[in-house]
């Protein structure tokens, strides 16, 4: 299929990490299994010569900096995805200010480039945690994504806005919001982005986030992990893994590689990078103090160029790789 190069950039994007240290536990040592998942994310990426955005967990920068400067090398956008997996609803600003800066720095020594984007663990920036927005902002990230658009047991925002926009932080300062995919159907959003829902979703309503935001003329992030990419892992290892986890994580995993690739032909793909560039104007949002039941809907259109808003773009494209 021919995209037409009219429609917005999307962003394709992959959380680099482990996932037994990820998902069943943080206190485990990172395993050499996601060098190989990544590989094979790598090369389905290169066969359709698409760029993407990898957020690299610090852990796995550690254990294969080889591997980071791989899909550096490849023209891909390598940013941080914090360092040891554990979720900002588990962390004190100050641990969460010493893993983010951990991380950052570790990824700028490997790849000799500026990181600027994050995105948190399991998405964890919620009503509840919006004071890591000024710590990221702080630490000289750019942008963050992160702020799921719908609220979800663990993470999520209700009425958050579900397109790259520009975020107030309660401490004052701006930071780019680049959410995930989601569809809106018969007056509800559903989260279509990646991860397990690429698995569990009817292809149509993936297919339908993105032509949807598209038609609004919004770009559409999608996200995936490299153990996606590995159908039969979780059968393979030795420590135990609780059976109900084995079959949420695995169940229609062996359709997850054939649905990006689908996906990847259908629509235009890059980096986060691409996606902020292609925006003049950023809606602005500041989210409702925590325990409100929605985000304040308070938006205005600032466009580049226009004072200090101006400067903040000028920062954002200087961030480059």
């Amino acid at each position: 299929m021919t995209v037409a190069a009219a429609e917005p950039p999307n962003a394709v994007t992959v959380d680099v990490e482990d996932w037994l240290q990820s998902v069943v536990d943080p206190a485990l040592p990172v395993t050499d299994r996601f060098r190989g998942n990544t590989r094979k994310l790598l090369e389905a990426f290169a066969a359709r010569g698409v760029r993407g955005t990898f957020f690299v967990l610090g852990l796995a920068a550690e254990k294969a900096p080889d591997l980071v400067r791989e899909i550096q090398q490849a023209g891909h956008e390598v940013q941080s995805h914090g360092y040891g997996h554990r979720l900002i609803t588990s962390l004190t600003p100050e641990e969460f200010r010493a893993d983010v800066v951990r991380s950052k720095k570790l990824l700028e020594d490997l790849t000799g480039h500026e990181v600027c984007g994050y995105r948190a663990p399991a998405f964890t920036i919620t009503l509840q945690t919006l004071w890591a927005l000024d710590i990221l902002a702080e630490a000289g990230f750019r942008y963050d994504s992160s702020v799921f658009p719908i609220r979800m047991p663990r993470y999520g925002i209700r009425g958050a806005p579900h397109f790259p926009h520009k975020l107030k932080t309660p401490g004052g300062a701006e930071i780019v919001e680049i959410p995930v995919a989601s569809y809106r159907l018969a007056g509800r959003r559903i989260p279509t982005g990646g991860g397990g829902y690429f698995r569990l979703l009817p292809y149509p309503l993936l297919r339908g986030g993105i032509r949807q935001l598209n038609d609004a003329g919004h770009s559409a992030t999608i996200y995936m992990h490299p153990y996606e990419f590995a159908p039969g892992e979780i059968g393979t290892f030795d420590h135990p893994v609780r059976l109900k986890t084995r079959l949420h994580q695995g169940l229609c995993r062996g359709a997850f590689a054939g649905r990006v690739q689908r996906l990847l032909s259908e629509f235009r793909f890059g980096p986060v990078r691409d996606v902020i560039a292609s925006i003049d104007r950023w809606p602005v949002h500041t989210h409702a103090a925590a325990g409100a039941d929605v985000t304040q809907l308070s938006f205005g259109s600032v466009a580049r160029g226009a004072g200090a808003a101006g400067d903040a773009d000028k920062s954002i494209q200087e961030c480059r790789q």
